[in-house]
């Protein structure tokens, strides 16, 4: 998706796709029992304290429901980290080699942890441009962690080069990708997961059970709760170069460690911004690497959605689940009726309030997009209220309730309110990114009353169950079964994320083919599901 003017190509002229290079290459032949070889792209944070250490069987924060680490060097090893920042890059291979010297003394102090007596592995290698990690026919799973402008195409080279993907979300930049991306998977035919974690979570799957079979009705309402009022809200702002104008000589400083042109990619053309790209050179541990999220490429309408984009991948796609509409869509957008934004940065672009409307043969349901608050997703059913968040749940039983500011007061304080009549809940301490890891007895024994309460473990309807988003992905890759989260799954939840920006940058409504996925009824006209045109031939072919 794009804004609704004309890019202008500047700097260096458009080449030819690399992408119709490569054919439907089979995977590499492997000894029974050979480890995967695994490449990542893109060291930043999300890479190098979430992905990494679970790809090394180190503890991590993301995903599982059990305590104890899942330990992967039998399955896979990473033998090649790539960054468009030579620093980043030759960092992330140390760091990668310090992480494996650590698993070998584990096994030298006589705890178990690999079969294979052939350790230590060869050193991890590095390099600045993703299409060395394609063209190597040793990498069988590639794990993807760029900025958002770089999923598809780099999802889309890799599948056709024979490797299985694991892509961070928010899987797709716009609505056409999002279409290559499900296209490429079927015709390659690759193991591939999307980084929607909280799928592997069990708090998120024990609310989804209650949706799913019908223990609270029909649902009529969904609250996808993300984003605030401040200066990082729920759209994406309008491109700019700096952060603070009156720094720009400082924030574009030019940076010789950083392939500029690469890092923009299709994106159009813009001077260096050191916001963008941020680098933390004089990090002792990891130079190069910082330890924060970048945000600032996250809001620019050429990189990134926003948080429609960061949390709304995770909380529009517990809704997207709950719904059942992991092959489907809404087929109506409704504009938001919030005050427009008066930040400067914001571009005037509402920030909230936009619904979404899904059919189902009991009638409409709505979806609102509402501001980050106690819970994540909430659904509204005729007999009842399932809340969820990370860290938190709740169930109430009763008849149907609309969605208006009491309500949700109340639920955010686990009253009984408006006829409802709380079964259990817990809104204890949010680990963020660790509430998989770190155990929290008050969160375990109310989601053991909710599955006891509702017999969930003799439900009919039982759902995919994941142990841990990375670790689903490399069985899969052995097994050569579908991931929870496959390209189709991951991709429809981005057009989620895509639809609600779309609405609020444009200030529109309209109508929407959910199997198409295109505008519907003669609505949309003037606004864009791709890219104009793509810097330097980095266009997604399938």
């Amino acid at each position: 998706m794009k804004i609704n003017r004309r890019n202008f190509l500047l700097g260096s002229a458009a080449a030819a796709a690399v992408g119709a290079a490569y054919g439907n290459t089979p995977a590499r032949p492997r000894k029974e029992g050979e480890p995967l070889n695994v490449a990542c792209i893109g060291y930043g944070m999300q890479m190098w304290s979430a992905l990494l250490p679970q790809l090394v069987g180190t503890n991590s924060g993301i995903g599982g429901e059990v305590a104890s680490t899942y330990s992967l060097p039998d399955l896979c090893r990473v033998t090649m980290v790539c960054d468009c920042d030579k620093i980043r890059a030759q960092t992330g291979a140390k760091h990668v080699d310090e992480e494996y010297a650590k698993r070998v003394q584990e096994l030298k102090d006589g705890k178990a942890f690999v079969k294979d007596a052939n350790w230590p592995q060869p050193a991890c290698r590095w390099c600045t441009d993703f299409r060395d990690v394609i063209k190597d026919p040793s990498i069988d799973l590639v794990v993807i962690a760029t900025p958002d402008h770089w999923h598809a195409y780099i999802a889309v080279e890799c599948m056709k080069a024979g490797k299985d993907v694991y892509c961070e979300k928010p899987l797709t930049y716009n609505v056409d990708e999002a279409r290559k991306i499900i296209a490429a998977q079927a015709k390659y035919g690759r193991i591939f997961q999307c980084g929607s974690m909280q799928r592997s979570w069990e708090v998120f799957r024990t609310a989804v059970m209650v949706v799913r079979n019908g223990i609270i009705g029909d649902v009529m309402y969904v609250d996808a709760n993300y984003g605030t009022k401040g200066k990082l809200s729920g759209t994406s702002h309008p491109m700019r170069f700096w952060e603070d104008p009156a720094d720009a000589d400082k924030e574009s400083v030019p940076n010789p460690n950083i392939d500029w042109d690469m890092w923009l990619g299709p994106s159009m053309y813009r001077p260096y911004s050191n916001r963008l790209a941020p680098a933390d050179y004089e990090n002792q541990n990891r130079p190069g690497v910082h330890n924060w999220y970048p945000m600032f490429w996250r809001f620019d309408d050429q990189t990134g959605l926003g948080y429609n984009g960061d949390w709304g991948a995770h909380h529009l796609d517990i809704a997207q689940w709950g719904l059942d509409e992991d092959k489907g869509g809404p087929y109506r957008v409704i504009r938001s009726e919030e005050p427009y934004s008066t930040d400067l940065y914001h571009g005037g672009r509402r920030q909230w309030g936009m619904k979404m409307l899904f059919r189902k043969p009991y009638g409409d349901v709505e979806l609102y997009h509402g501001p980050f608050g106690v819970w994540g997703t909430v659904f509204y059913g005729t007999k009842g209220v399932v809340a969820v968040n990370r860290g938190k749940i709740a169930v109430w039983r009763g008849g149907l309730v609309k969605p208006s500011a009491e309500v949700r007061k109340g639920l955010d304080e686990l009253q009984n309110v408006a006829g409802l009549e709380l079964v259990a809940g817990y809104t204890g301490k949010d680990y963020g990114t660790d509430a998989a890891v770190k155990k929290d007895a008050g969160l375990e024994g109310t989601i053991a009353k909710i599955v006891k309460e509702f017999d969930l473990d003799n439900a009919k309807v039982q759902l995919y169950k994941s142990p841990n988003q990375v670790r689903n992905f490399v069985d899969c890759a052995v097994s050569r079964q579908p991931t929870i989260s496959p390209a189709e799954v991951g991709a429809r939840g981005a057009v989620l994320c895509q639809l609600c920006n779309m609405s609020y940058v444009y200030d529109t409504g309209f109508d929407w083919d959910p199997v198409k996925m295109d505008f519907a009824n003669g609505t949309g006209k003037g606004i864009s599901l791709k890219r104009d045109f793509c810097r330097n031939g980095w266009e997604v072919v399938v």
